[in-house]
């Protein structure tokens, strides 16, 4: 999970996420390093905010990838989804609904 750190987590961070993953969320990161950071980047890019608490919360929202991501924000509106998770974390559940 090292890699995290080249991402921007700080050290604190990185530890919330290890204690508050399973353990085979970690291994399912660490075999598919680019596809977390390529989710990572992707969710920098459109503005999200709430990206340490993605991380430490719902790590498998970053284990999708880009592709799985951009689908979703597209098909929900990006600005719109952005803005909503921005304000209030519980909202990043609606990319299971679809």
């Amino acid at each position: 999970m090292e890699f995290l750190l080249d991402c921007g987590v700080s050290k604190e961070i990185l530890q919330k996420v290890i204690v508050n993953n399973s353990n085979q969320t970690l291994l399912n990161a660490n075999w598919n390093i680019e596809r977390v950071v390529s989710s990572l980047e992707y969710l920098n890019e459109i503005g999200i905010k709430q990206i340490n608490n993605i991380l430490i919360n719902r790590f498998d929202i970053v284990l999708r990838g880009k592709k799985n991501l951009k689908e979703k924000f597209d098909e929900l509106g990006i600005k719109k989804t952005v803005n909503m998770i921005n304000k209030d974390m519980q909202y990043i559940n609606i990319l299971d609904q679809y």
